[in-house]
């Protein structure tokens, strides 16, 4: 279960079934989707099935405005494997998604900033991130935490996951978030 987090214009707490019907809005969106990394759903079923994942899990929050406890996004940290696939300790993997509605508002750089402070105060190392190219309101965020550019990944038109897209990748460390407070 996640530790609640509360900032200026949120609270950050664990995803609940009774959050099924917002989080069914959040993600069968391809506007939202797309960008977190997976297919929109078509029903009720299908976000069931990638809610529960999220369920009890320390890392993930969903976010929430303080007048209407009702999920208007996520934001997680999640273990971050090496190439061998085993889990690197002290690394984590950053994604977070926000009800369309809810955009332009910055909630989710709030959100993120948040976790990071959590995230850093619990000892770990380093956070990796990732968006595409052409989203832009995901670059303001990692510019705006401190994140630091890595490397990027053209996938190629044939593949699964986002065919012909620019991936750009990013690490952030305690010292660069602390310069961006």
């Amino acid at each position: 279960m996640a530790t609640t987090l509360n900032t200026t214009r949120l609270i950050l707490r664990s995803i609940q079934e009774a959050d099924l019907v917002a989080f069914t809005q959040i993600v069968a969106n391809p506007r939202v989707a797309i960008p977190a990394g997976f297919h929109p759903v078509h029903n009720e079923f299908e976000a069931r099935f990638l809610m529960r994942q999220t369920i009890d899990q320390h890392w993930i929050w969903g976010v929430t405005l303080p007048d209407d406890d009702q999920i208007i996004g996520t934001v997680g940290l999640y273990g971050r494997t090496g190439q061998d696939g085993a889990l690197i300790h002290g690394e984590r993997d950053l994604g977070y998604m926000l009800n369309e509605s809810f955009w332009g508002n910055g909630y989710m750089t709030e959100a993120v900033m948040a976790i990071l402070a959590y995230c850093f105060e619990q000892g770990e190392r380093a956070v990796w991130g990732s968006y595409f190219s052409d989203n832009e309101r995901s670059a303001h965020i990692f510019k705006r935490a401190g994140f630091q550019y890595d490397h990027e990944i053209d996938h190629s038109a044939t593949d699964f996951f986002a065919p012909g897209k620019t991936e750009r990748f990013y690490v952030l460390t305690p010292n660069d978030f602390a310069v961006h407070q």
